[in-house]
């Protein structure tokens, strides 16, 4: 085995995003002939080098793969410690409030996007196990070729490759817990065969995790679903993925992929709000109902040809859904299907540039049924048709890249029944007619990358344009669809990048500068506010309220639709001190700011925005045989809300209450320490991860946004009514805060034969 050396970054870093190098035998080239690698990318049609994309790219290779999922088979965790500006991990099944760069990335598996925009979840992280990916891009901004909507990037997550070999078996079992408690105890298997027999190759994985309960660094147990929205204790976890491919005598290639994965909790009790402290797990009621889970499918077939009609062409056809609900029975689902057609010409006018053409269409269609069984988002279907067109001109050292994409789609609603949810609604309980909206824009693309030896200088400008979430819908304030179109108006986002990326001998690094301004961005904010005013008039009818004087007054459904910008840094770096030891980490500052419409420009709150975010790693290969990795993660605090003062009634007769809104309160900071080992034999690889190394008592990010507002310290005059509703209004101030957990341990076994 060959020892480990930082990689040439070449005109193409990052690669691996640095940690967990030493995992596995490194088959990049050696520095020592000099030679330097290319590294591609493949969420678009046809593999692009890195030195091609003139934005910040992070290439996540199977060594640093591995070395985070010895310590939780969590995905979002792996992305909040690799990926500087994904936010901070919420130990959930859900990756609510998980922002990257201070809004949403759009995701895809094998180029299949499997998000769900219509009706955001915070289950796509949730749709593939970690066992199943060999490799994972991320590419901020937006491109012409596979467009994004509004969001501020693509994370393309690939699956492994069938083997070269006749055929080839891969397994791997698991048990891991917490050291508090056996009953934290969980299992998992893995079983991989692949192979190649003449033209034809497989693959078939099926992995299964069964995990036990939760405990958090004092031993105190935590419910396993601690928000409601699924939780990763008590989880049953099935996964299967099937590939076949076939490779034509003209070097074409056909491939089918199939996939299925199922999470569903097992909860055994119930769980309790405390005031001024955590949710517990309540031992005297055991849990009833439906507990939540996640059902995610997908089918993919690709047709490749190097030469068709003097053109290299790309073809593809998919169709996934996803079935998701909450512990309040909330269910949505979502059904899609796409066609993408691409074409690069082989012979240009200059041999050295790239053109890509083509066209994506799409049917997205969307169901959410509410825990009283209504269809509250009906069968709504988007249809996109979205011709495209890229070039690439290439000179010497500098390259630059144009893109013209025109978004076109239209929004079919049929008649549904607004539930009004939240603030003002109007028309809750009544039927709404539906009918058609339609939505047409050009969006461009620009970019260069100027290469000089050892270094690049990269810069972009994007733009995105998409509808969001349709929840606005559940509170409409008019009796046709049709007469909403101008709530129901698309974000159109402009996306900046500046940066600068390369390798001195051994030190590689990629630092980053973005800025995006946004018009209509949709933001959830605070309307706790509403919802205790109009309880109280439904009360007592003399407590009327002026809405226009409400914490957010343009709120819809507890979304705001604003002018935004957001900006930020992003820094990766890795430096080998020697063959033995690497030296690394990322780290992140993201703010933001939004128009409101009584105060101007205020800072982004913390649903949109994370703390700063620093991760720091030891990669150690101390022989052929053992090594492994030491990272240290630091989430910052945050504290840009400003205090308010909320009366109640709104006339304050009761009292006005001093403190902050809901996703306005103060973070604290906390860091973490992670340890990760690994010894090679010669029957197989063994493995220990150990996460919260010294027993951290903390909460994560997303549990303190509510437990510091204002409601948690309401106090009505003693009236039972009054009682009830204050106890209502306390419970969700604190229903989302919980510790996360302590010290756990994963010990796992795999071998290849």
């Amino acid at each position: 085995m060959s020892k480990f050396k930082l990689a040439p970054i070449s005109t193409a870093i990052l690669l691996a995003t640095f940690g967990g190098a030493a995992w596995a035998e490194s088959d990049q080239l050696s520095s020592d002939n000099g030679e330097m690698e290319i590294i591609h990318v493949t969420a678009k049609p046809f593999d692009t080098p890195v030195s091609s994309l003139p934005g910040t790219v992070q290439i996540i290779d199977q060594e640093a793969i591995q070395a985070q999922i010895s310590l939780s088979a969590d995905l979002s965790s792996l992305l909040a410690s690799l990926v500087p500006s994904y936010g901070p991990e919420t130990q959930m099944m859900s990756s609510t409030y998980q922002g990257f760069r201070g809004r949403k990335a759009i995701v895809m598996i094998d180029g299949v996007v499997v998000s769900n925009t219509l009706r955001d979840t915070s289950r796509v992280l949730s749709s593939i196990s970690v066992e199943n990916i060999a490799r994972i891009e991320v590419i901020q901004g937006a491109s012409a070729v596979y467009g994004n909507g509004e969001s501020a990037g693509v994370i393309n997550l690939i699956t492994h490759q069938a083997s070269s070999e006749g055929i080839a078996f891969w397994s791997e079992a698991k048990i891991a817990g917490s050291i508090h408690d056996a009953d934290s105890i969980g299992y998992q298997l893995s079983q991989r065969i692949s192979g190649t027999q003449g033209q034809f190759n497989y693959l078939a994985q099926l992995n299964w995790r069964d995990s036990g309960t939760l405990f958090d660094g004092e031993g105190t147990q935590i419910p396993s679903d601690p928000a409601g929205r699924g939780g990763q204790g008590e989880l049953e976890d099935f996964d299967a993925l099937v590939k076949l491919g076939y490779l034509f005598d003209d070097d074409s290639t056909m491939a089918l992929n199939l996939h299925s994965r199922k999470l569903e909790n097992q909860l055994s009790f119930a769980r309790k709000t405390v005031f001024d402290e955590t949710v517990v797990v309540d031992t005297s009621k055991p849990f009833t109902g439906d507990a939540p889970y996640s059902e995610n499918k997908y089918v993919q077939f690709t047709y490749n040809a190097p030469s068709m009609g003097g053109h290299q062409v790309n073809i593809e056809l998919s169709a996934s859904e996803s079935e998701n609900t909450q512990a309040n029975k909330v269910l949505t689902q979502s059904k899609k299907q796409a066609l993408r057609i691409a074409a690069q010409p082989l012979v240009l006018p200059r041999e050295q540039d790239k053109l890509t053409y083509g066209i994506d269409y799409q049917v997205d269609k969307t169901k959410q049924i509410s825990a009283k069984g209504v269809c509250e988002i009906c069968n709504v279907e988007q249809t996109n048709l979205a011709p495209f067109a890229e070039y690439e001109f290439n000179q010497d050292s500098f390259m630059l890249q144009f893109g013209l994409r025109y978004e076109n789609f239209d929004l079919d609603v049929p008649d549904y029944l607004a539930t009004g949810r939240y603030g003002y609604t109007p028309f809750s309980g009544k039927t709404i007619e539906g009918g058609s909206l339609s939505y047409r824009k050009p969006v461009f693309n620009l970019g260069g990358v100027y290469r000089f030896e050892t270094t690049e200088i990269y810069a972009s400008f994007s733009q995105g344009y998409g509808l969001g979430d349709l929840r606005r819908l559940r509170s409409i304030d008019v009796a046709k669809v049709e007469q909403y179109d101008d709530k129901m108006t698309p974000t159109e986002a402009n996306n900046f990048d500046l940066g600068y990326r390369g390798q001195f001998d051994n030190l590689s690094f990629d630092i980053g500068l973005f800025y995006t301004q946004s018009e209509r961005a949709q933001s959830y904010v605070d309307i706790l506010d509403q919802v205790i005013y109009s309880t109280l008039a439904s009360l007592d009818p003399r407590l009327v309220y002026d809405q226009s004087k409400t914490l957010n007054p343009d709120a819809i459904d507890a979304v705001v639709s604003r002018d935004e910008k957001t900006y930020g840094v992003e820094l990766l770096s890795s430096y080998a001190i020697n063959d033995t030891f690497t030296l690394g980490g990322n780290f992140s500052y993201t703010q933001g700011e939004y128009r409101h419409p009584t105060n101007g420009w205020v800072k982004m709150n913390n649903a949109r925005i994370s703390p700063m975010k620093a991760n720091i790693f030891l990669d150690m290969n101390l022989n052929d045989e053992f090594g492994g990795l030491l990272q240290v993660n630091y989430v910052g605090s945050r504290d840009e809300g400003s205090e308010i003062d909320l009366a109640l009634p709104q006339n304050g007769m009761w009292g006005t209450f001093k403190g902050y809104s809901y996703y306005n309160a103060p973070t604290e900071s906390y860091t973490t320490v992670d340890l990760s080992l690994f010894y090679r034999s010669d029957f197989g690889q063994f493995t220990l991860g150990i996460k919260n190394l010294f027993d951290k008592v903390y909460r994560p990010t997303y549990a303190q946004m509510g437990s510091g507002s204002v409601y948690g310290g309401i106090d009505l005059p003693s009236d039972p009514t009054l009682d009830q509703l204050e106890g209502l209004v306390r419970d969700y101030a604190f229903k989302d805060s919980y510790n996360a957990q302590g010290t756990t341990f994963t010990l796992g076994y795999q071998v290849n034969y």
